[in-house]
């Protein structure tokens, strides 16, 4: 899995650098990966991925001295029609993210957002 999101990232014009901070892969349903991202507009991208017996949690965020955007599933905004994945613009708003778990996909679409 780990290969296939690296791949994603080099071939990103979004991307300068790559670096895994975390890699913690106890089997495919049992995982920690956090990678840190340097961008072309010179912020960087945070990607948390844990998965607990199948469960994706998962966290991009972009920042910069500050947070400015993310996308992630954390339990919360409920209201949601997309709940729990939503996400948090610049101004501190919350609305669905688009995203939906698979890993893949929701990297391309983070990666297009940039």
């Amino acid at each position: 899995m780990l290969p296939q999101l690296e791949a994603l990232l080099r071939a990103s014009p979004h991307i300068v650098a790559f670096h895994v901070i975390d890699n913690d892969p106890l089997d495919e349903k049992n995982f920690l990966f956090k990678i840190r991202c340097e961008l072309t507009s010179g912020h960087t991208l945070q990607i948390r991925l844990r998965s607990t017996d199948g469960h994706l949690r998962y966290s991009y965020q972009e920042f910069a001295d500050t947070p400015l955007r993310r996308w992630d599933n954390a339990p919360h905004f409920l209201d949601l029609s997309q709940a729990s994945h939503h996400f948090h613009d610049r101004q501190g708003d919350v609305s669905d993210s688009g995203l939906t778990g698979d890993l893949s996909t929701d990297l391309s679409f983070v990666l297009e957002a940039l």
